[in-house]
């Protein structure tokens, strides 16, 4: 009987240990949001920082990272880190200080001044945290010695601020916590709901709830917005530009009351989810495979989507008037001005939109392939015919194209062309590289492969939901070697004559394309309709979201060394006499070559 006893006991202690435990991981991963209020427009948090850097050790960037070439081509930058006092002093702190999770949440913006409130829970010694404000505070008097220092007590907590020209910054320590913010009473908001003294916080918001639910558990990084007020503001704003096109009518902006984003470290790869939450979701078009039908299994890149027709579509030639009108008025004129208009074009084609990437390894130059779906064979064939009247006809193998042919010698290599068959219309850069896919488009019962064939597309797919509204897939390992490859050569070339570049790292220790490609895999991106919103999902080596932002800061990186800005004079620029610019010939209607108007 004892022994039963001791064993109903011991259980009985484990399982309350463990809702314990499991209560305490949850007010964790809930602790941003009970900090918050339930209005917030924006809460940014990195929940478990120390689970993200053991994580991030597992990834394929770290790997790559960790390869003897790339180490070889980073030798100077990371020297130069290593001999930075201030850079070795700053791993010192953060590891003295042990910052266990982060976030930044923004509770509204008036006139166009956000209120934000931030905060660092820590695990280790706050004197190293003070140093680090005082740091700060020797900055700040330095930088506005009109600045006005100040120091209050709020119950049990001491808040320091800083004033200068109408800003101030506060900040508190409160237990395990430091907290800043550009505004003492918000300051003073979050301390009451650490205390447990404000029971509004955005944890209890339904609308948070409900847009986290699809999202992963235990993320490395959450992102939620309540884009409600925010759309409203900028609808107003808009409204100066209804007489193109009444975006108060039009309810999707509206319908979307919150915006929720997970970064999750899964083994290698890293995985970004979002989730659009509309309690009233629209009902949207979804993929029938048609396009994918024209991509082969070694398709580097193929992306496809189904949007949603536009509720309300302007008036063709209807001019912006009234006062307050913005730019966007020009991008809506251009898309919405004779030959055709956005609502025709939505009534030729679709539901299914696609962007296809063949780069075969024997091919010099890459096929990027758009390839839209006919929805109405007599509407699109009018549209294609009204809109490329001025190219040039050169139909093949029974199949209409047209092609741009440009007599400007500057301009000779660049040759677009269009196709039209039975159920697609094809659009792509040059008329050879079009040809081929417009054979396939035409001819379905000849062509078999398709991506669909693939391993490495199946596998990469499967680790996500169902794609219903849009599809994405890169095969990042040959689009690499393909760019790399192409690319490496002129780098290792030119790189080291232009001392911004060649003094960061070293141009001919670029490492060997195998030594960072053998690491990739595919990134895939899903689009599907929840009851409650749309879940998009992607997975990779990174994210789509992660590849765009990248590729754009190397852009950036790269180009902005060579480009020196020299203030206008009178011409072009600076020591150039001015001319005008050289007419560009192009094909004309014979009504406008004739002068005569339409």
């Amino acid at each position: 009987m004892r022994k039963i006893v001791v064993a109903v006991v011991l259980a009985a202690t484990c399982l309350a240990a463990g809702l314990a435990l499991w209560h305490r991981s949850e007010e964790r991963e809930q602790e941003a949001a009970q900090l918050a209020p339930a209005e917030t427009l924006l809460l940014a948090d990195f929940p478990d920082l120390p689970a993200t850097a053991m994580r991030w050790k597992q990834t394929t960037l770290y790997e790559i990272f960790k390869e003897p070439q790339v180490q070889a081509f980073l030798a100077k930058p990371l020297e130069k880190l290593q001999h930075n006092n201030a850079w070795a002093e700053a791993q010192q702190n953060i590891h003295r200080i042990e910052p266990k999770s982060a976030f930044l949440a923004v509770e509204k913006i008036v006139n166009n001044m956000p209120y934000a409130v931030a905060g660092v829970a820590f695990g280790g010694d706050r004197r190293e945290l003070e140093k680090l404000l005082e740091q700060a505070r020797a900055h700040a008097r330095k930088a506005s010695p009109n600045g006005k220092f100040d120091r209050l007590q709020y119950r049990e907590f001491e808040i320091e601020s800083f004033a200068d020209n109408g800003v101030t910054v506060a900040g508190c320590f409160a237990r395990k916590w430091y907290f800043v913010s550009n505004d003492i009473d918000l300051l003073k908001s979050t301390l009451d709901r650490l205390s447990g003294k404000t029971v509004a916080t955005l944890a209890k918001n339904p609308t948070y709830s409900s847009s986290r639910a699809h999202l992963p558990i235990h993320p490395d990084f959450r992102l939620f917005s309540q884009p409600g007020a925010l759309s409203n503001k900028l609808l107003t704003q808009l409204n100066a530009v209804e007489a193109i096109i009444n975006l108060q009518d039009s309810a999707a902006i509206r319908k979307i009351q919150g915006v929720a984003v997970a970064t999750r470290i899964e083994g290698k790869n890293i995985r970004d989810t979002l989730f659009l939450y509309e309690p009233e979701p629209t009902q949207r078009p979804v993929l029938n495979g048609k396009t994918l039908h024209l991509t082969t299994p070694d398709t580097l890149f193929y992306a496809a989507m189904a949007p949603t027709i536009l509720e309300k579509t302007p008036q063709r030639g209807k001019k912006p008037s009234g006062p307050g009108t913005i730019p966007i008025t020009t991008l809506l004129t251009a898309l919405n001005s004779p030959p055709a208009t956005l609502a025709e074009f939505q009534s030729a084609f679709g539901p299914e939109h696609a962007l296809l990437l063949d780069w075969p390894a024997a091919v010099a130059q890459p096929s990027l392939i758009l390839v839209c779906e006919i929805r109405n064979p007599a509407e699109a064939r009018r549209f294609v015919e009204t809109v490329f009247h001025a190219w040039n006809r050169a139909d093949s193998d029974g199949i209409p194209l047209w092609t741009l042919t440009a007599d400007n010698p500057e301009m000779s290599q660049f040759h677009p062309a269009v196709a039209l068959t039975g159920e697609h219309f094809l659009a792509g850069l040059s008329i050879d590289s079009l040809k081929p896919f417009a054979s396939n488009a035409a001819n379905p019962s000849v062509k078999s492969d398709t991506l669909v064939q693939s391993k490495d597309f199946q596998s990469a797919m499967a680790l996500l939901a169902k794609p219903e509204t849009g599809m994405a897939y890169l095969n990042s390992k040959q689009l690499f070697e393909r760019v790399y490859g192409f690319l490496r050569p002129a780098a290792m070339l030119w790189g080291n004559q232009i001392p911004e570049l060649g003094d960061a790292v070293d141009f001919g220790k670029l490492p060997q394309p195998a030594c960072i490609a053998d690491h990739l895999t595919p990134i895939c991106l899903s689009v599907s309709q929840k009851e409650s919103g749309i879940l998009v999902e992607s997975t990779g080596p990174v994210s789509f979201l992660e590849l765009s932002a990248g590729a754009g800061a190397a852009v950036f990186a790269i180009a902005s060394p060579t480009i020196q800005y020299t203030p206008p004079d009178k011409g072009l620029f600076r020591g150039l006499p001015p001319s005008p610019p050289k007419p560009l010939s192009l094909p004309l209607p014979a009504s406008a070559a004739s002068g005569t108007n339409e």
